[in-house]
């Protein structure tokens, strides 16, 4: 398998349409137009580089799981790292003598055509446009430069491929695997990038040849960026690149949506299927109701309740049934509350019930156990687990947590069941007068009592005291109630 990271195109600055191709059978490049579906396994436009020594590379060609290599020497424009990106390619032959590389392109306009072979035994670059050919990654690279320790994308350019990166790769990697990682580590956004313009962006950068290649150092500004700018601020072509936090934030969000559709479809389908067999007003009217009422957590169960339901046979998809399904949702909805998502409860537990199918299905077994207050899902292993206390919530990508609103709904009110269902009307708002006069009562009242018990408590220490100390006088003759004589004194 090839890297496609690897892989380079070659360009000649005559026509960016045209792309350098080699034809295996005839030995001979032409330049040939990239729109053009290649059909002829013969010509090759894609190819790899290796690195020999000085400017001398290996052209590397990959067809039916053959490799082609053609030695050439590539002469640069200049030896500065934002000017290697143009050349002039030099085939070597057998007997040590080269052969340049030509266009006959008399315009920008070109046609594709074999290029012209012409022998020499100089090296030197030529700047003649019909010589000069610049390198593509194949798949095109954006290009990502870092400002202030941020980072960005540059509108309207690609990553152009640097010749001497290859040549200082291949001997590191001669030397030192970990040399070369360090490498690229450093030289992340050390980058020069061109202009594209097949990008739908490349309007904002000027029709300028100035602007065509901009060298980019890390964390350095270039003002290059605000003079190719179209209206001359360098943030027009500038496009801030999200921290990873929010990358993660933006994918669960977008899955959130696909999975929210996804389910929206599902329940859309089961209703068109239910209403077509057993479909009416009344039962239009309770699936819109639930539906406009339902929290999220309880739609992925409306979905699968549905499903299955549209699955079954005559005898059971009834519009009675039906009703009942919704109502039992919409009941389980108002009688359970949503504690914890990716939460587990830790607490008292009463049991674990396996092969639960949904939410509501573990709903009802927590409704069968008189003492359950919190239940936990586990919608991977299906598994309902019932608790009489949740003291505290632990982290669980796999369990959601509920707790009943109150304890004494079950099924609906246990008490006067049939009643309270269509006439639970809610208790009206005490008057602020009444809250007033209710509070001074009970403070006259506690300010009694407490007068009170203090008067009480005081009796009872006086009485102690002059008991301790022999200082009361009882009248032990009004204690004595079977005497005749009665009391020989009076008192008041």
């Amino acid at each position: 398998m090839q890297d496609k990271e690897k892989l380079y195109t070659i360009k000649n600055v005559k026509n960016e349409n045209l792309l350098l191709t080699y034809h295996i059978t005839d030995k001979k490049f032409l330049l040939l137009d990239n729109n053009t579906p290649i059909i002829n396994t013969s010509f090759i436009n894609y190819f790899m580089l290796e690195f020999i020594n000085t400017d001398h590379y290996m052209l590397i060609f990959i067809r039916n799981k053959k490799k082609y290599k053609i030695n050439v020497k590539l002469v640069f424009s200049s030896n500065k790292i934002d000017n290697v990106l143009l050349f002039n390619i030099y085939i070597k032959n057998p007997n040590n003598s080269y052969t340049l590389l030509k266009t006959n392109c008399k315009n920008i306009i070109c046609k594709s055509h074999y290029l012209l072979n012409i022998n020499t035994n100089e090296n030197k670059f030529k700047k003649d446009k019909t010589y000069v050919f610049y390198l593509n990654y194949l798949n095109l690279q954006p290009c990502r430069i870092r400002l202030n320790k941020q980072l960005f994308n540059v509108y309207g350019y690609t990553k152009t491929p640097n010749i001497k990166n290859i040549n200082n790769n291949t001997q590191n990697t001669d030397n030192n695997t970990q040399n070369t990682n360090n490498i690229k580590n450093t030289e992340n956004y050390n980058i020069t990038c061109n202009v594209n313009r097949d990008l739908d962006n490349s309007w904002k950068v000027k029709f300028n040849n100035n602007c065509k290649y901009i060298h980019f150092k890390d964390n350095q500004y270039n003002e290059k960026l605000q003079k190719c700018s179209t209206n001359n601020k360098s943030s027009f072509l500038l496009n801030k690149l999200p921290n990873l936090v929010k990358i993660f934030k933006d994918l669960v969000n977008k899955n959130k949506t696909i999975k929210a559709g996804d389910q929206q479809k599902k329940i859309d389908d089961a209703k068109k299927i239910i209403d077509s067999k057993v479909g009416n007003e009344s039962t239009r009217n309770a699936v819109n109701k639930l539906e406009k009422t339902l929290p999220p957590e309880y739609r992925e169960v409306l979905a699968e309740s549905l499903d299955n339901f549209s699955k079954l046979d005559k005898d059971s998809l009834t519009k009675d049934n039906y009703i009942e399904l919704l109502q039992d949702l919409y009941e389980k909805k108002k009688e359970y509350k949503l504690i914890g998502k990716y939460k587990m409860c830790e607490g008292v537990k009463l049991t674990n019930v396996c092969n639960v199918e949904n939410v509501v299905q573990c709903q009802k077994k927590c409704n069968e156990i008189y003492d359950c207050a919190h239940l936990s899902y586990d919608k991977r292993k299906k598994v309902c687990k019932i608790y009489n206390t949740c003291n505290k919530l632990k982290d669980s990508f796999d369990h959601s947590s509920y707790s009943k609103m109150s304890l004494l709904r079950n099924n609906g009110y246990n008490i006067y069941n049939s009643i309270l269902i269509h006439k639970n009307m809610p208790i009206q708002e005490i008057p602020t007068f009444i809250r007033l006069m209710t509070f001074v009562c009970g403070v006259i009242i506690i300010v009694s009592l407490s007068m009170i018990i203090f008067k009480i408590i005081k009796s009872f220490i006086k009485l102690f005291l002059c008991m301790y100390y022999d200082t009361c006088y009882s009248p032990t003759e009004l204690l004595n109630l079977f005497s005749n004589e009665g009391p020989s004194k009076k008192y008041i």
